[in-house]
Order: structure tokens, then C-alpha cells, then sequence
């Protein structure tokens, strides 16, 4: 949600206004592919922003599962680093980081379409960033 929120919208009226000011139209006069030459940037850009944003989510996880273990249940720090880590795969963990990939992909590729297919001016971009939110809040 946070990546569709920030790095998406900000993705999508980036595009939006490239191609409601004809900046796309002048990249393709210059016999650059636009889609792979503007798509591909902000793509690797949510993948960058996706990897640091997980961990962080993943650490906060388990230091607040601990901390309400610990200190608001009352049980000891030593029962619940059993369990952690008799109940905790580390390919669980894998799994979960491709699954925050791909959902990354997924949202970076509907905001870049509706950012790349917006019209209407600057009220074309704002519409367009809406939808993008809310198509890859739906796709996720």
C-alpha cells in the first residue's frame, strides 16, 4: 500500500504530465522506445524502494511480536525466541520477500500504465493517479 501510495502516484503523474506536456511524443521523435526507456526506470525504482521498505516491515514485526510477548503478556524472552524459531522457515521468509517483489512489479507496472496512457491535462493526471491507486491497491 505504501509503494502504491507514494512511489506509484508519484510515478504515475510523472508520466501523466510527460505526456500531457508531449515530452513522450519528443523522446519517440528522437527514435527512443519511451515505454522501455520511461517504464523501465521507474520500475527498478520501486524495486530499489521495495527491498529496504520490507525489511524495515519485517524487523518492526518481530521486535512488536516480541515486545508484546514479552512485556505486555508477561512471558519470558527465552519461551518466545523457541517458538520464533521453531515455528519460523526461512524459506517462509524467502517466500514472502519474492511475494513483495512481485506485488512491487504489479503496482509499478499499473502506474506506469495509467501514467504513460494519461490525457486531459493536468485534471487527466489527477484522475489518472486515482485510478492507478486504486487498480493496484485492487490488483495487490
Amino acid at each position: 500500500i505504501a509503494l502504491a501510495a507514494t512511489i506509484g502516484a508519484g510515478a504515475t503523474a510523472q508520466l501523466g504530465a510527460m505526456r500531457v506536456s508531449e515530452e513522450i511524443d519528443a523522446v519517440e521523435c528522437m527514435a527512443v522506445h519511451s515505454v522501455s526507456y520511461l517504464v523501465s526506470t521507474r520500475l527498478i525504482a520501486g524495486l530499489i524502494a521495495i527491498i529496504p521498505l520490507y525489511s524495515l516491515s519485517v524487523l518492526a514485526a518481530f521486535f512488536a511480536a516480541r515486545f508484546t510477548t514479552v512485556f505486555i503478556n508477561g512471558q519470558s524472552a527465552g519461551l518466545y525466541d523457541h517458538y520464533f524459531n521453531t515455528f519460523l522457515i526461512p524459506s517462509d521468509l524467502l517466500w514472502s520477500f519474492l511475494q513483495a517483489i512481485v506485488m512491487a512489479i504489479a503496482v509499478m507496472l499499473v502506474h506506469t500504465y495509467y501514467g504513460y496512457n494519461a490525457s486531459g491535462g493536468s485534471v487527466g493526471v489527477g484522475i489518472a493517479v486515482g485510478q492507478a491507486v486504486r487498480t493496484s491497491l485492487i490488483v495487490v
